[in-house]
């Protein structure tokens, strides 16, 4: 009897061993699988945000705070996910014959242009792989204004 209690303790190791080494794996790949995920919402939620605010300017452009008001709805759109980012801009920009004019002094015609950019963190929770610690993610959407001066 005593042979075979050896035996079993001894496969018990084993399996313990060769359990850790197929869960190494399996977590890198699901947490990476995460990671990405996470990745591409913060993406898409950024160029819905750009969007969004591009569209606010549309109707909005002749107001005097049309970049701080851009700025909010963006901000607002993002929903506290701009946390996620260091460097969080939003810039606005019109182009009137083809000169750079603030968005206040645009004719209908003109493109409105609202660019929304920064630094995405990664949470860096994936074991053994080292991720980029910034990654620069960008953001713009042009429309053509219908109103204005």
């Amino acid at each position: 009897m005593v042979i075979g209690k050896v035996r079993r303790d001894r496969r018990r190791g084993a399996t313990v061993v060769e359990t850790a080494l197929v869960l190494l794996p399996l977590l890198t790949l699901l947490f990476g699988i995460f990671e990405y995920g996470r990745l591409l919402l913060d993406w898409n939620l950024l160029n819905n945000a750009a969007r969004e605010g591009c569209r606010y300017a549309l109707a909005n452009n002749t107001n005097i705070t049309i970049n701080a008001d851009v700025q909010g709805v963006v901000t607002s759109y993002m929903a506290g996910r701009n946390a996620s980012f260091t460097n969080f801009t939003v810039t606005v920009s019109g182009t009137h014959s083809g000169v750079s004019t603030p968005v206040n002094n645009l004719a209908p015609g003109d493109p409105i242009t609202v660019t929304v950019s920064g630094k995405y963190r990664f949470m860096n929770i994936i074991p053994l792989v080292s991720m980029p610690s910034l990654f620069s993610l960008t953001g713009s959407v042009t429309m053509i204004c219908e109103g204005g001066t």
